[in-house]
């Protein structure tokens, strides 16, 4: 039963790690390339390092918990693995949400030109990322016992 657990563990870093690459691979035209930075181009770029993020915490999660459990598992590091695990989904979920918002902003208010410019999706970026930091702390608050 241990080598079926680690044989799926092993394809799951397999899998995130397929995705951490090519979602950096996607940013880099998206970065370099000047024709592409345009504002939607930019949401892109947010999604994709939010995706890259995420990932990476995964891929460092699954291989610690399953090479290295007694540094994960321990009283300090209980909270600060739970507020990261929240932050980094958090990011990949509001990242897409911030997509949709900038296209619901576009569409409804297709006059105002203010909703199609690189400044507000900066805003909207600024502002994904720091509530994906600031909601999740109220978990370091919590008594947590460790597993």
């Amino acid at each position: 039963m241990q080598q079926v657990v680690a044989i799926f563990t092993i394809v799951r870093i397999i899998m995130l790690s397929f995705v951490s690459i090519v979602s950096c691979l996607y940013s880099i035209p998206l970065c370099f390339i000047l024709r592409f930075h345009t504002p939607i181009n930019l949401l892109t770029l947010n999604v994709s390092i939010s995706a890259c993020v995420c990932s990476t915490y995964w891929i460092i999660f699954y291989t610690m918990d399953a090479y290295y459990p007694h540094i994960l598992y321990n009283a300090q590091s209980c909270l600060l693995i739970l507020y990261l695990k929240n932050m980094v989904i958090c990011q990949a979920v509001y990242a897409i949400c911030m997509v949709s918002l900038n296209r619901l902003f576009t569409i409804v208010y297709k006059n105002k030109v203010f909703f199609r410019t690189k400044k507000w999706v900066v805003a909207c970026v600024t502002v994904q990322w720091i509530l994906a930091a600031v909601l999740p702390l109220p978990a370091l608050t919590e008594n947590v016992d460790v597993i």
